[in-house]
Order: structure tokens, then C-alpha cells, then sequence
């Protein structure tokens, strides 16, 4: 019988994937990155691939009332 996967790995690939996108998004605000197009719509427009809980972070967006 297979192991069953607990998670784990998918939370670290998730934990990495919101460090890689925070250092992108810094870097780019600060004006040391030019934006790839294979990173999506950069954060100034509709449609960025990027967690919008991290633009909110960076002060790139604003917190949606609920």
C-alpha cells in the first residue's frame, strides 16, 4: 500500500512559492527588477499571478472590505 502524502511537501512548495513571489514583488517595487512576462501581469495591472495577500503586504493593493 502506498503512503499517503501528509501535506508537508505541498506546504513547503507553497511557503516557497509566497518567498519567491515577496522577494520578486520587492525587488521590482523598488526599481532593481524589470518585470518578466512569464511572472503574468505585473502588480500595477489586472490579472497578476501574484497572492494578492502579498501585494497587500507591500502596500501594492488594498485590503477588500468585507
Amino acid at each position: 500500500m502506498a503512503k499517503r502524502n501528509s501535506g508537508s511537501v505541498r506546504r513547503r512548495k507553497s511557503s516557497e512559492q509566497r518567498r519567491q513571489w515577496r522577494a520578486v514583488v520587492e525587488a521590482w517595487k523598488q526599481g532593481g527588477l524589470e518585470w518578466q512576462g512569464a511572472w503574468g501581469p505585473p502588480p500595477s495591472q489586472i490579472g497578476c499571478l501574484c497572492p494578492r495577500s502579498i501585494l497587500i503586504e507591500l502596500g501594492l493593493a488594498v485590503p477588500v472590505a468585507a
